[in-house]
């Protein structure tokens, strides 16, 4: 499946002429100072690929966010290349088997503690679709939007997820109808006006809806160990760098009740940030890696995750 065409109308632009100093995402704060410093280590063929970007602190509220940016005009410059989570979509030539959904699981599970019964979810940012396959495996009605074409097309020709839409969650109109859940995995710390795609969510939500976010926690181990060799920074397209506390304030600011915060270290953060950390040759190496793997691991699911999942309801 061929690369949305996008990715490639991009080479042209020169990418200093599309950057911008921006003002702190969650209280427009133009006073910060700078946590990390570290170039795209997710897509190193992409266009952003040899630019540093800065981590930096909001001295107003305390959150973490990356600067400079792509203007919110040019945002897709930052996913060109081979982002990784659009390639399992362009690259799998089979049909997704019990395997690929199993890693769902413990998403699904977290979401069905709080709505027990199957009803309608809208998840934002779907990706190849594999989530929302999963959820209609447990009896889900499923709608997802993607901004790559070619990802929704993957979606609705190959796992037949037709309610799937090309569609800019921050930008373009929600699918019509009201959800009983909607869903972000990923998705929140790439947008440029938080406040509002959460009101917005809202909006679309049923009287004691369910909003469920994923996101990199900036405040776990996993950052505070391997700095801007962290995987779970992102950078560039990682605008905010959230932890507990700044999510949680987002959230309880934007009308909404919180049910729970669940952390994780995901493996495909440690290892990327455990070799670049540690080069280190042969046997030793390899011994080395394995404790720091164990020792991370034994903190994945307390505050000090690489990962947060938060859970929450509409307030009333």
């Amino acid at each position: 499946m061929q690369q949305n065409k996008s990715a490639h109308n991009m080479e042209t632009l020169d990418v200093e002429s599309v950057l911008e100093q921006p003002p702190c995402p969650l209280c427009q704060s133009k006073q910060a100072h700078a946590v990390f410093e570290g170039q795209d280590d997710w897509v190193p063929d992409g266009k952003a690929g040899r630019r540093r970007f800065l981590v930096v602190r909001c001295e107003g509220c305390g959150a973490h966010y990356t600067t400079p940016r792509f203007r919110e005009s040019k945002k897709q410059f930052a996913f060109s290349g081979s982002y990784p989570f659009y390639q399992r979509a362009r690259q799998n030539s089979s049909d997704p088997t019990e395997m690929h959904l199993r890693p769902f699981d413990r998403r699904i599970n977290l979401l069905e503690r709080v709505h027990p019964q199957p009803g309608s979810i809208l998840d934002l940012g779907m990706g190849d679709g594999l989530f929302l396959a999963a959820m209609r495996q447990r009896g889900w009605q499923t709608t997802g939007i993607d901004s790559e074409a070619d990802v929704v097309t993957y979606a609705r020709q190959r796992l037949g997820l037709s309610s799937s839409f090309v569609a800019d969650a921050e930008l373009d109109p929600f699918p019509e109808g009201m959800f009983n859940v909607v869903t972000m995995w990923g998705m929140l710390q790439l947008t440029y006006h938080p406040h509002q795609l959460l009101k917005k969510v809202k909006a679309v939500l049923v009287p004691d809806g369910v909003i469920a976010i994923g996101v990199a926690n900036i405040s776990g181990a996993g950052a505070r160990l391997f700095g801007s060799h962290w995987h779970g920074l992102g950078l560039p397209r990682h605008l905010i760098h959230f932890d507990p506390n700044s999510l949680r304030r987002l959230v309880e600011e934007t009308g909404f009740r919180i049910h729970a915060i669940e952390f994780d270290t995901p493996y495909w953060i440690i290892r990327p940030s455990v070799l670049a950390s540690l080069p280190l040759p042969g046997i030793l190496g390899g011994i080395v890696r394995r404790l720091v793997y164990s020792v991370l691991s034994l903190g994945g699911r307390t505050r000090l995750g690489d990962t947060m999942i938060l859970i929450a309801k509409v307030e009333r």
